[in-house]
């Protein structure tokens, strides 16, 4: 009998896998060490992941920590190399607010996208010798942007990778006081980036002397797109230099010279080669100007003095119908990159002289929809048309060319007259639904044979972070705190009554 039980007590202890206890347990101590080492994988593949392809996610509406798929397809491309310098350690860099660390992130998402770009931190004041291969003044907090093709170096301070938005009743006083800040980092980059790479950058005399109107945007748009602006008085310059590729006017308050208008009209010639660009833009207050008018007619454009005024509500607000929807015409300015609206208020009619004359040719490139009328000059807020009055579409925007041919090879100088300045305000220029500045920036690359550039805007700080519609709310609540549960407790008593039974 002893001999029995020691013989079934070695078969027990022969055959251990026969044991549930010990069969259980071991597979569940297998299954135990396999999720382990699992998560420990997969930890490692997606922090190899985040620094190699930065994998987070931007829950804001404005996409402040995402750069721009037209940025990344021109970073792409670049083949010289360049190295972007923070002038402080990043810690200290980030430490700053919010602000810094979104520009921090934007500059790491550049970086990022081209093998060709270095990002690197430098302490400027512990790391002096850094300072001593620039002839820039450097200081700390700054951006360095530098080209080892070209050897140009950019620097940009909080001023440039910040867009601050200052009071305009403030700034007509002489001074500067902010209302608020926009991140500015990936505009004011991919600006210097590009103004350093290009081998041939245009340059742009923004004229003063008649009360011309100052227009950061537009000045912000075009530096980004590597655009070189000068300030020229033309009142104290004999000639206008034959280096600027485009001479641009903005809103004069007061009639040109005949001095200075003939100094536009040389510029444009060049001496017979052509080649130059005048963007005229229209102040809708000017009174009589006929000097400004006499040049505009000699190259077939005329802008009309009034106001107009949109009677189809489909294209304008009914409370206020100077303000209003425009249409793009078929020119070489028309290709966007993107679906848009184009506005426009308080703009003169751009009229048409002729369409051809000898080597000069017009053409509308943005005008109104038909149902607009022009209201006359200085008219009282409760003026309304006639009801005989003349309807219909009315260019804004229209260009007049001057062509000369060497062989087969055509030179031109090209006038773009704008009808009114607020078809290129902050608003216009800026909102994501609208293709003012596209329009613009076609206007400039077309008209001197550059490449498209990529057209970029501030983004706000004050956006919204992952706003949810109440009924996402509920679907989410359903899902989180009654199914997800419901599920899972199942699952527990499935796995317990299965174990229970075996």
């Amino acid at each position: 009998m002893a001999n029995k039980e020691a013989t079934a007590v070695q078969k027990k202890t022969l055959n251990p896998f026969k044991n549930k206890k010990l069969k259980y347990g071991g597979l569940s101590v297998l299954f135990t060490v396999i999720f382990i080492v699992g998560v420990v994988l997969v930890n490692v593949i997606i922090t190899l992941l985040g620094e190699r392809f930065s994998v987070e996610a931007d829950l804001t509406d404005a996409g402040l920590f995402t750069i721009e798929d037209t940025t990344k397809e021109y970073l792409s491309g670049i083949t010289d190399e360049v190295i972007i310098t923070v002038t402080s350690e990043e810690s200290a860099f980030t430490a700053n607010g919010t602000e810094f660390n979104q520009t921090n992130e934007i500059l790491k998402k550049i970086a990022n996208s081209s093998s060709n770009i270095t990002l690197q931190y430098v302490d400027v004041i512990s790391n002096p010798g850094f300072l001593a291969s620039y002839e820039e003044d450097i200081t700390q907090m700054e951006i360095v942007v530098e080209s080892k093709g070209t050897k140009r170096v950019e620097v940009l301070d909080s001023n440039e990778y910040f867009h601050i938005i200052y009071n305009e009743q403030y700034l007509q006083m002489g001074y500067q006081v902010p209302e608020s800040v926009e991140a500015n980092c990936e505009q004011a980059v991919v600006s210097a980036i590009m103004s350093v790479t290009d081998t041939n950058p245009v340059k742009v005399a923004v004229l003063t002397g008649y009360g011309e109107t100052t227009n950061a945007t537009v000045e912000n748009l075009l530096t980004t797109n590597s655009y070189v602006l000068e300030d020229v008085n033309i009142t104290l310059v004999e000639n206008i230099s034959d280096e600027y590729d485009f001479v641009f006017i903005f809103g004069p308050d007061k009639d040109y010279s005949t001095e200075d208008v003939d100094k536009l009209a040389r510029w444009l010639d060049n001496d017979g080669n052509f080649g130059k660009n005048l963007i005229y833009v229209n102040n809708p207050s000017l009174g009589e100007s006929p000097h400004i008018d006499s040049l505009l007619a000699d190259w077939g454009l005329k802008i009309e003095k009034g106001t107009l005024y949109q009677t189809d509500t489909n294209y304008a607000y009914e409370s206020r119908r100077t303000y209003q929807m425009l249409q793009l015409n078929e020119t070489v300015f028309d290709e966007m990159q993107t679906q848009g609206y184009f506005f426009g208020d308080n703009m003169s009619p751009v009229t048409l002289l002729w369409e051809g004359y000898g080597n000069m040719a017009t053409s509308a490139v943005l005008s109104t929809y038909d149902g607009a009328t022009i209201m006359p000059q200085n008219s009282g807020d409760n003026w309304e048309p006639a009801d005989n009055a003349e309807k219909k579409a009315y260019p804004v925007i229209a260009q007049s060319l001057k062509i000369r041919y060497v062989g087969t090879d055509p030179l031109q100088s090209r006038i773009m007259a704008f009808g009114g300045m607020e078809l290129l305000t902050n608003t216009f220029l800026t909102s994501p639904s609208t293709n003012n500045a596209q329009l613009l920036m076609n206007i400039f690359n077309v008209s001197c044979n550059k490449e498209a550039g990529i057209t970029l805007t501030p983004k706000s700080y004050e956006s919204t972070t992952f706003e949810i519609t109440e009924s996402q709310k509920k679907l989410l609540t359903v899902i989180f705190v009654g199914a997800l549960p419901a599920v899972l407790f199942a699952s527990g008593v499935v796995v317990w009554l299965r174990r229970k039974h075996k």
